[in-house]
């Protein structure tokens, strides 16, 4: 949501008539249908769970959520039409759509993203091998150099692009470290 306020304000959304609330709403509860998309081992399946992906089934979950903070009906909709339109291969239609998207992408291109690397990593006990493993392997650095691509807003891209460089900078100190080339 932090990103998405800050994105609407960039000079290329002045003449745009967004709404923000419904865009801000929607970006809180984006991934809220990740609490139905796991299986039996209560781990979240990214793909399709029951047929529908959590993007889908969040887009029907919000609103139930939230109907008792937000009256107004068409603004529910509009929210979860914001939420639909993020799964995979849909087109975003609406500008907000891909606001929500980028910055969802965003959260994923810097520094910040080796905490998340950390948490994951410990929760399935794997060392730094592990995070080595996925660097260096079509999960990693290559998927993240062909994802610059799926950006919309070329000015998001731009700082996708520095915080890349600052997590690649990043991982390999860690490496350096780890291997005692620093020595």
């Amino acid at each position: 949501m932090r990103y998405c306020q800050k994105i609407v304000k960039y000079n290329r959304f002045k003449k745009e008539k967004l709404d923000i609330e419904a865009l801000l709403v929607a970006a809180l509860f984006h991934d809220i249908g990740k609490i139905r998309a796991v299986n039996e081992n209560r781990e979240l399946v990214y793909g399709n769970y029951g047929g529908e992906t959590h993007e889908a089934l969040g887009a029907k979950l919000a609103p139930k959520y939230l109907r008792k903070f937000i009256k107004d009906k068409d603004k529910l909709e509009l929210i979860s039409l914001f939420i639909a339109e993020q799964e995979p291969g849909k087109s975003e239609i609406r500008t907000e759509s891909k606001i929500i998207k980028d910055a969802d992408r965003l959260d994923h291109f810097g520094v910040i993203h080796l905490w998340v690397s950390a948490v994951y990593a410990n929760y399935n006990r794997k060392n730094i091998e592990g995070l080595r493993e996925f660097w260096e392997g079509e999960e990693g650095k290559k998927k993240y150099l062909r994802n610059f691509e799926k950006f919309n807003f070329p000015e998001v891209k731009r700082v996708a692009m520095k915080r890349f460089a600052n997590l690649s900078r990043a991982t390999e100190l860690i490496f350096e470290e780890d291997e005692g080339r620093d020595l």
